[in-house]
Formats: structure tokens, C-alpha cells, sequence
């Protein structure tokens, strides 16, 4: 299973790697109509399989354009990642042995119990909060619950909060350092977990 998935999580890793330092790149030297862009193709990207850090960027999107404008480009964007995802997963679960593995995980199977009473409500939860949305948006994707109500829950839960982030920028109007540091921060945080990931697997 790991050889499986390793194969695809690099070039994921290098992908998501560029996409931070490109879109860095725009919103310090690109025009208004390329940050626009660079940003929605940037929240196309970010998934569970890629996963790249976004409240920085709705942050310094929020600075500039008008908070709703933010929030339903990068929700919109979340739903075309999520869309790719879920037929990528679905896939790469249709080999067999990864969906067997992962469904026999203790801690899966408690999620998917209460992941299973109320899907969609866990959806729009997690995407909208701190709670981990991952873990849900996987127990969607190994239960194939419903593609629409998927990324109508996917919509629901992030407009909100990239709104709410992009009224942050609006309104203290962050310096670009500090979310140049923040964007560093996450990165570094989430290769820290990976490398964990794999030194647990020893």
C-alpha cells in the first residue's frame, strides 16, 4: 500500500512545493488580475493529497479584494480540488488493499460510525472550523457518499471561513513578512508530520 501511495505523494509534495513559491511570487510582484488567477488556481490544488497551506493567501487576498470575491473563488477552488481527489482516491481505493487497510484501522471505523450519522453536517463542520476536515473528507470518499452532496458540503463549509479569514486581512491589513513567515510555519509543520509519518512506519 505504501509503495502504492509513496509514488504519487512525492510528485504531490514537489507540485504543492511550487505552487506555494509561485503563488508567493504573484502576490509580491504580479498584477491584481494574476493574483486573481494564481490564487484560484493555487485553491484548485489544495487537497488532502496536496495539501498546501491557504489561510496566508486568503489573508493577502483579502487585503486587496473584496472578502466575498475571496471566499467564493477559494471555495469554488476547494470544490474543482475536491472534485480530482475524490475520483483520484476512488481509484487508487479500487486496488483493494489500501481501502482494506485503512477500513480496518480502529480509529477509521470509529469515525466512519459517526462520520456515517450525519455525513454531511460532518462535511460542512470541519470545513468550516479548525477540526480536521481530512479524515472526514477521506471517510467521504471510502464510504462514496454522494459526489454533489460532497462538494456541496465542501462549498458550504469554506465559503464561510475564507470569508471570515479574508476579513482579517481586509480589516488589519497584515503585513506581507508576517504571512511570508506564517505560510514558512505551515509548511515546516506539515513536513514535520510527514517525516514523523514515516519514521512511525520503522
Amino acid at each position: 500500500m505504501n509503495n502504492r501511495f509513496e509514488q504519487f505523494a512525492m510528485p504531490a509534495r514537489i507540485l504543492g512545493l511550487v505552487l506555494v513559491l509561485g503563488v508567493g511570487v504573484l502576490f509580491l510582484v504580479g498584477s491584481r488580475g494574476a493574483q486573481l488567477a494564481g490564487f484560484f488556481i493555487y485553491m484548485s490544488f489544495a487537497c488532502t493529497i496536496i495539501p498546501l497551506p491557504t489561510p496566508p493567501y486568503v489573508v493577502a487576498m483579502g487585503k486587496t479584494f473584496h472578502p466575498t470575491w475571496v471566499a467564493l473563488l477559494g471555495a469554488t477552488g476547494n470544490c474543482i480540488a475536491a472534485f480530482g481527489e475524490y475520483f483520484f482516491l476512488t481509484w487508487l481505493f479500487s486496488k483493494g488493499e489500501i481501502q482494506a487497510r485503512i477500513e480496518k484501522n480502529r480509529i477509521f471505523r470509529r469515525l466512519r460510525h459517526f462520520f456515517n450519522r450525519a455525513a454531511f453536517i460532518c462535511l460542512v463542520i470541519t470545513g468550516f472550523t479548525p477540526i480536521p476536515f481530512e479524515p472526514f473528507r477521506l471517510a467521504a470518499i471510502v464510504s462514496r457518499y454522494s459526489l454533489v452532496l460532497y462538494l456541496l458540503a465542501v462549498f458550504a463549509g469554506r465559503f464561510p471561513r475564507y470569508y471570515l479569514i479574508a476579513q482579517i486581512g481586509f480589516i488589519y491589513q497584515i503585513p506581507a513578512y508576517l504571512l511570508i513567515i506564517l505560510v514558512f510555519v505551515m509548511v515546516g509543520i506539515s513536513k514535520i508530520g510527514v517525516w514523523a509519518e514515516k519514521k512511525s512506519r520503522i
